[in-house]
């Protein structure tokens, strides 16, 4: 099976192709720039490297968030484009839980955390219990750093953005039991997209390009501004 998949939830951009689980080829751009800008030749880029064309994709794969408002719209709306132009499923799935791969192996607790801003974060605990998924502990949601702390026992390592700023308190709070990565995996790889979609579809868990909808937990500022002058 060839899987496109792509991560535009953050400030980088991830683009990969893989055949089931081997990568053919993966872009990582960390530029500051719009991701319109660069996601559409960054694919043509990979699709001409592995030799495929387009029609030979059989999943397309990307996060629906959380994150970045913008950035999900974009990837979102990218994959739903190309899949219904081939007419194939599609695998949408959790920034999160695509970020907590990074850690698989892991034997306590796997923390992913995004950096939301306003001394918050988008979060969510997991387990890796011996199967090709992780096991979901606590679902995502978005939380003051300090109070989803509260919530954690046990040995955890921590990966992302949020744990990279609030790292000072994680360590504060929990002391040894604390754990991180290195700083090179603490972003989104397009390739962990396409493993996960690959173990998705297996477990029947695709969609098409209808039904795929993005997961902001938080409302954009336009929908509070519109909300506060009600």
């Amino acid at each position: 099976m060839n899987i496109l998949a792509l991560d535009t939830s953050g400030v980088t951009a991830s683009i990969a192709i893989l055949r089931d689980e081997m990568v053919l080829a993966e872009n990582f751009l960390n530029l500051g720039r719009n991701h319109s800008e660069i996601l559409l030749p960054s694919i043509d880029q990979l699709l001409t490297a592995t030799g495929l064309e387009l029609r030979a994709i059989d999943l397309f794969a990307c996060t629906v968030g959380p994150g970045s408002f913008t950035g999900i719209r974009i990837g979102v709306s990218t994959v739903k484009g190309l899949a219904l132009a081939m007419d194939r499923p599609i695998a949408g799935l959790s920034a999160l839980e695509v970020l907590a791969m990074n850690a698989m192996g892991w034997p306590g607790k796997i923390c992913p955390m995004i950096d939301a801003r306003r001394e918050q974060v988008y979060a969510g605990l997991y387990a890796d219990n011996g199967t090709e998924l992780l096991m979901n502990i606590i679902p995502e949601r978005l939380d003051r750093a300090t109070d989803f702390l509260e919530l954690i026992a046990g040995e955890t390592v921590f990966i992302g953005t949020g744990a990279v700023k609030y790292g000072d308190s994680i360590r504060r709070k929990l002391g040894g039991r604390c754990h991180f990565l290195i700083d090179h995996i603490q972003q989104i790889h397009a390739s962990a997209v396409g493993v996960l979609a690959g173990r998705k579809a297996l477990a029947g868990g695709l969609t098409d390009a209808v039904r795929l909808m993005p997961l902001y937990l938080r409302r954009s500022e336009a929908e509070e501004k519109i909300n506060r002058q009600c």
